[in-house]
């Protein structure tokens, strides 16, 4: 199964190639990263074992909380550090321990700093605990500027596209009075709720800046690949058992799967009586597809698995403070400058009355991550020898050897977290 979904299956046609390579395309114009993880288990062991499975032995800020979310239901107990979440429940029919491992985008990124395996080192230990994914994204973002939403769009809406995919949606949002001129959200996707892959393509830009977060980029537009189930499992097995950068995995599949076609082709091969020629005929030949699908493919073929700092959980409140009550604030004090300092005391004073668990959590985890950011280029420099020297090790394609290597890491991080404890 895991030849048919990943490879391509076009003749004559790699993932990526080009007949007429763009001039003006930059090198690495396109970063990637794993953007959302979500897989069961069985493992019996206690929760510091449990947890050095996906390389964290500092348990300091675990929240524990009875219960799941509703799209969880049936675990009986969420364990949190940070976003990571990990949910259990005891079968008492045949005597197993289940967990649920979900990390949403943020939760990927306090995984890159908390833990001690990259992600390629966690799927293999979680392969030799027969993890089944049930959600596995992989964001592909252009600083370049190589297609829009809009021009991805107009393509889909020109029939242009060529995929198996059904169905598309459309999702902006705005203000009623500015109309199209004023968009704080704009994306286009590929696929429907039950699709086994799904292809997301957003304005990251936008979006962050319609939370007030400053962004440096002239241009940020995000595409996210979007595995469900046995999709998911198959991209993992296919990333452990072979050689190559993430880019040249996602690549293979975007080329195997979605395709757009130039405008010209499209035109040229319409039949007014009877329609469309075979359009999936023509998106065989490489040299009928349009230049900015090929740009991008080329530019992502090269990715390597990119480290980013995840966004801080005590962001939000400074904007929310700046946005809401910076002008109250401005005013009580161009009021009465002289008791503003006794006044702004008097009210964190309250504040901390007032504080509950909840509050204080929210503390502790940015302590915590502020804690593990300070050695943050240091571990980015360890991780990248560490993941090179796993990739050159994993050169053999027997499963159950490489699988053997990525548990040897689980072990010699459980064995460290003992004499720790």
């Amino acid at each position: 199964m895991e030849k048919n979904i990943l490879d391509s299956t076009e003749k004559n046609v790699r993932a990526g190639d080009s007949t007429t390579p763009a001039p003006n395309t930059r090198k690495n114009s396109v970063s990637a990263c794993v953007d959302w993880v979500s897989c069961s288990f069985r493992f019996a062991g206690d929760l510091q074992k449990i947890f050095n499975l996906i390389g964290i032995s500092d348990l300091s800020t675990l929240e524990v909380i009875e219960g799941a979310r509703y799209e969880f239901a049936g675990y009986d107990i969420t364990y949190k550090i940070g976003l990571i979440e990990v949910m259990y429940y005891h079968d008492v029919n045949d005597g197993s321990d289940n967990w649920f491992l979900n990390m949403s985008g943020q939760a990927c990124r306090h995984f890159e700093i908390a833990s001690c395996f990259d992600f390629v080192t966690l799927f293999g230990i979680l392969a030799n605990v027969d993890a089944v994914y049930t959600r596995l994204d992989i964001a592909l973002d252009d600083f370049n500027n190589i297609f829009t939403v809009d021009q991805f769009r107009n393509a889909v809406y020109n029939k242009q596209c060529v995929t198996k995919l059904r169905d598309w949606g459309d999702h902006r949002r705005g203000k009623i009075a500015t109309g199209l001129d004023e968009v704080h959200m704009n994306n286009f996707y590929l696929g429907s709720s039950t699709s086994r892959y799904f292809l997301n393509v957003y304005d990251k830009k936008l979006e962050r800046q319609s939370k007030n977060i400053e962004v440096v980029h002239k241009t940020w537009v995000r595409t996210e690949v979007r595995f469900k189930y046995e999709y998911a499992d198959a991209f993992i097995v296919h990333l452990l058992q072979n050689d190559g950068e993430i880019g040249s995995h996602i690549t293979a599949f975007l080329n195997g799967h979605i395709k757009f076609l130039k405008p010209s082709v499209v035109k040229k091969n319409l039949n007014k009586e009877k329609g469309y020629t075979n359009r999936s005929r023509l998106a065989d030949d490489i040299k009928n597809h349009a230049r900015w699908w090929r740009d991008f493919l080329n530019n992502t073929k090269t990715l390597s698995l990119s480290k980013r700092k995840p966004e801080k959980t005590l962001d939000e409140s400074k904007e929310w403070v700046y946005k809401q009550v910076a002008i109250t604030l401005a005013m009580l004090k161009e009021y009465n400058p002289e008791g503003f300092d006794t006044f702004i005391d008097l009210a964190v004073t309250k504040g901390l009355n007032k504080m509950q668990k909840k509050h204080q959590r929210k503390i502790d985890n940015q302590r915590y991550l502020d804690k593990q950011i300070v050695s943050f280029g240091e571990w980015l420099d360890k991780q990248d020898e560490y993941s090179k020297h796993v990739r050159n090790s994993s050169k053999v394609k027997d499963k159950e050897k490489l699988l053997d290597m990525y548990w040897m890491q689980a072990e010699e991080q459980q064995k460290k977290s003992a004499i720790n404890d």
